[in-house]
């Protein structure tokens, strides 16, 4: 066999390889710990209504519970190509229940809000994590922002205008943390409105077909 065909044909069988490998193991294994990260943030969610800090039917409770249930029934689907039509079909969407929930967030005592607001902080942050990680191109877009960042930060060293102390392990997770965070913040927040709305819809559909019956 020609040696050139011999390393093509290798070439795509181990290309083969590694996506089989990713789609039937790491795959699987992401949605998993993405949806343990939510089951413990709903949980924590549950007893904040169950220590009386939050009535059970208040809007910022059962939309927040919704939206964490929603991303535990979309957790598989999650993907840049989801990213990209939610993003191109969110201005065709009637409503923002995302920006609602935010506005029943807001009529709650201070301490209660902020602690609120940082579950849903924390569920978009895992949010974007599993988003960014399950995408190639996303992965590549945050490494090139945090290279381009650290390089910015390295010629203003070498200026005098910055010190070592940034060139640490903490600085850099923080680094990639924030980068990520604002590469999938706009596109996180459409996601989380239409799962939201999606919830939503099928919510009421089911709470009509019980009155049906």
């Amino acid at each position: 066999m020609n040696p050139l065909i011999y390393e093509q044909i290798m070439s795509l069988l181990g290309l083969i390889a590694l996506w089989a490998f990713w789609y039937n193991l790491q795959k699987p294994q992401r949605v998993d710990i993405f949806r343990e990260k939510l089951f413990d943030l709903r949980g924590d969610l549950f007893d904040l209504a169950a220590n009386g800090a939050i009535p059970f039917e208040h809007p910022a409770y059962r939309q927040l519970r919704l939206l964490i249930n929603g991303l535990i029934r979309f957790a598989h689907r999650a993907s840049f190509p989801t990213l990209v039509l939610a993003i191109a079909q969110s201005n065709h969407a009637t409503s923002d229940p995302l920006a609602a929930w935010r506005k029943s967030a807001q009529e709650l005592p201070e301490d209660v809000r902020n602690r609120l607001l940082a579950l849903h902080g924390e569920v978009a942050k895992a949010f974007a994590k599993h988003l960014i990680g399950g995408s190639i191109v996303l992965t590549a877009y945050v490494a090139l922002r945090v290279a381009y960042g650290l390089s910015r930060a390295f010629l203003l060293l070498l200026v005098g205008r910055r010190d070592l102390s940034i060139f640490t392990i903490s600085h850099a997770r923080g680094k990639v943390d924030w980068e990520r965070s604002q590469v999938a913040k706009a596109g996180a927040d459409v996601i989380e409105a239409r799962v939201l709305r999606e919830e939503e819809h099928r919510t009421d559909a089911e709470r009509r077909q019980a009155y049906a019956h």
